[in-house]
């Protein structure tokens, strides 16, 4: 049996939650383009979507934001002192 903690419980059913917002998304969307499809007279299959625009801003990253720099030495200033302890559970005093 597979055993969870109260936190990866939480985060499981939250990631069910995602889940099923994402779908009732992608059935909205694809609901939204149903209809586009059905009442144009000339549909246009690049008007729902357009695979040689994805495909070009997957291949050219130039495209996205440069992060700030500034906002990266903050960053990296105020995280300087944060480190990571890990604690090990002893699962032999689990009953």
């Amino acid at each position: 049996m597979l055993e969870l903690t109260l936190v990866e419980y939480e985060a499981a059913l939250r990631g069910m939650q995602l889940r099923t917002i994402d779908q009732y998304e992608f059935m909205a969307k694809s609901a939204m383009a149903n209809r586009y499809a059905h009442h144009v007279k000339h549909a246009n299959e690049r008007k729902i979507f357009d695979k040689t625009k994805a495909l070009r801003s997957l291949n050219h990253p130039g495209n996205q934001k440069t992060p700030n720099t500034q906002m990266l030495l903050q960053a990296n200033k105020a995280l300087s002192n944060y480190q990571v302890n890990f604690t090990v559970e002893d699962k032999s005093n689990k009953t």
